[in-house]
């Protein structure tokens, strides 16, 4: 899978988060650019699509490092991450998932 950096992040961009703990992965639509000045922000406002897996649709604000995809031209890209504090990024174990996860994680949504 392709590799987008997370600064690349836009305002209406389509993503894949863990924000409601849920597995497969949630989509939302991001409503703020996760740049702020010369930093990135700890915090997106986010329209998450709760309704996925059972759960309501609302927006709010997630993390910046539950951001795990983000689709671009059709195709989903992994974000990278290495920017983000070390301490904070997305856990290994779902990022295995969404590399090596059923082919409806990456189409599901579109």
């Amino acid at each position: 899978m392709k590799e987008i950096l997370f600064e690349d992040l836009k305002k209406g961009d389509r993503i894949k988060h863990s924000h409601l703990g849920s597995s497969p992965l949630v989509t939302g639509i991001i409503k703020e650019s996760p740049r702020q000045g010369r930093g990135l922000k700890q915090t997106i406002l986010v329209d998450v699509k709760g309704s996925e897996v059972g759960m309501f649709d609302e927006i709010g604000s997630i993390y910046s490092n539950q951001i795990a995809a983000v689709k671009r031209d059709g195709e989903w890209y992994r974000v990278d991450q290495k920017r983000l504090n070390p301490m904070n990024v997305f856990p290994n174990k779902m990022l295995a998932y969404l590399n090596d996860g059923p082919a409806e994680l990456i189409t599901f949504g579109s």
